[in-house]
């Protein structure tokens, strides 16, 4: 029997048996779907800006936050919000970027990526370099150290930050100081040592993974984490993840390949919790336990203290 943290049984219990058919265009724009604007902050502002892409053919939109307090060694991060690359706005991790720049006196930028199946990984890929790279040739424009940023994000998102922590290596014009994904997607196989994947757990079940990684279309080794063959030399990383996620094994095993390529590495796994945790109860004690564990990771690594 699964045990659950007491603050999720009720919830997890009311979730439907299904999200629908993650591939349906229809789907996929109620899903994509912003809503209604944030209600105002009173330690964290954010605005709107744009990064041109690589190519010069596309402004990649961008919300910008700002803490009341900046640290004075001007830490940043580059957000990639869920969704499995297919849906999910910026509303979706809004509450997070309010509570790392207001729990690590960080900017953040939030990437809003043109998304699958619309778009290749190619260009998934692409939007989020370019402003990777663009915050980091011009830091002093963003109001950040360029040694000190952070790629970060959930799920899809979380599998964005550490697919461009694997390209930064290779292209070498970027260095990021930190990997930190929350509950990433890592694999589009399903391995047999990935047992999580079927175990019936809830919020994202086994047919829904597999529609989010065909809207990638055929592997793609460079969008999809585990696919890498050598991980050395890569940035620290700090992946959290809930127990009851059924993308838990795939998160714990690409975190001990990490730690056996000699990349420092930190591995949560919060018992009790589904996928989508933070999202799903946002003024729980373990969202609040999840935000100071991300915290103190950014504070060790990014921002120096």
């Amino acid at each position: 029997m699964t045990w659950w943290d007491p603050e999720y049984a009720d919830v997890v219990a009311a979730l439907p048996a299904g999200r629908g058919d993650l591939s349906d265009p229809a789907m996929l724009a109620l899903l994509r779907d912003p809503g209604a604007d944030p209600a105002p902050e009173p330690d964290v502002t954010w605005s709107s800006a744009t990064v041109p892409n690589t190519a010069g053919d596309h402004d990649v939109p961008v919300r910008v936050y700002r803490p009341a307090q900046p640290h004075p060694r001007r830490p940043g991060y580059v957000l990639f919000h869920g969704g499995g690359l297919s849906f999910g706005h910026l509303n979706t991790e809004h509450r997070r970027c309010v509570a790392l720049c207001r729990d690590t006196g960080a900017v953040g930028i939030s990437v809003d990526f043109r998304m699958a199946p619309d778009h290749p990984p190619a260009t998934i890929l692409d939007d989020a370099y370019s402003v990777l790279r663009h915050v980091s040739e011009h830091a002093e424009d963003w109001g950040v150290d360029a040694r000190r940023l952070a790629l970060t994000g959930s799920s899809g998102g979380g599998m964005l930050a550490l697919a461009l922590a694997q390209l930064a290596r290779v292209r070498g014009d970027t260095a990021p100081a930190l990997q930190l994904a929350l509950y990433p997607n890592t694999d589009d196989r399903a391995l047999p040592e990935h047992g999580s994947r079927r175990e019936g757990l809830p919020v994202i079940p086994e047919e829904a993974i597999a529609q989010v990684m065909a809207n990638l279309g055929p592997p793609a080794p460079p969008i999809i984490p585990n696919r890498a063959e050598d991980l050395g030399g890569l940035c620290p990383a700090v992946v959290i993840v809930g127990q009851n996620d059924p993308l838990r094994d795939e998160a714990v095993d690409y975190t001990w390949r990490l730690m056996r390529a000699g990349v420092p590495t930190e591995l949560h796994v919060l018992p009790g919790l589904p996928h989508g945790f933070d999202v799903l109860v946002p003024g729980a004690q373990a969202t609040r336990d999840a935000d100071a564990l991300a915290a103190r990771a950014f504070r060790r690594w990014v921002s120096g203290g």
